[in-house]
């Protein structure tokens, strides 16, 4: 499971429980804090760097990096085009048992909650989830994002002659 770093734009509370499970009365503590932002050193197909959202134990403020790693993607569609939104959790405890999309069912994280979150952080576009896809496909995303980065900055070695 690849490790990044997710530099956050915008942070909202959600529904995700504390204690795994969704908030079911006022009295209980708010859920966790989701993040959105990107992934530094990426191209999407599209051209942008990979955008994410993290779930976190404390609430971040715009620039804060916040180590991470990916457990699902969301297909989104704005109205006017398709986009991916990787699913990740950051770095720490209580979070070390949520690895694939699977994982995100105990926390009642469903990818509509997900959705509705990113409704949330980005208030603009109406977003529609089209598909989700799980931690292989997230990494496999995020790996070739990085890739397509280092071949536009020619960062990336390329194999000399004779090897």
């Amino acid at each position: 499971m690849p490790r990044i770093t997710v530099e956050v734009e915008s942070t909202i509370g959600s529904s995700i429980g504390k204690h795994g499970g969704a908030r079911s009365s006022r009295d209980e503590a708010p859920g966790w804090p989701v993040g959105e932002g990107y992934v530094e050193d990426t191209l999407d197909t599209g051209g942008r760097s990979v955008r994410t959202m993290v779930l976190m134990r404390e609430p971040a403020r715009p620039g804060d990096e916040v180590p991470a790693w990916p457990v699902a993607v969301l297909h989104l569609n704005d109205g006017r085009r398709d986009l991916d939104e990787v699913v990740c959790v950051a770095e720490a405890e209580p979070f070390i048992d949520l690895v694939d999309l699977p994982d995100l069912g105990r926390w009642h994280a469903e990818p509509a909650a997900w959705a509705a979150a990113l409704g949330r952080l980005s208030p603009g576009p109406a977003y529609r989830m089209t598909g989700c896809g799980g931690r292989v496909e997230a990494d496999r995303l995020v790996a070739d994002a990085h890739h397509a980065y280092l071949q536009l900055t020619g960062c990336m070695e390329l194999p000399t002659h004779g090897e």
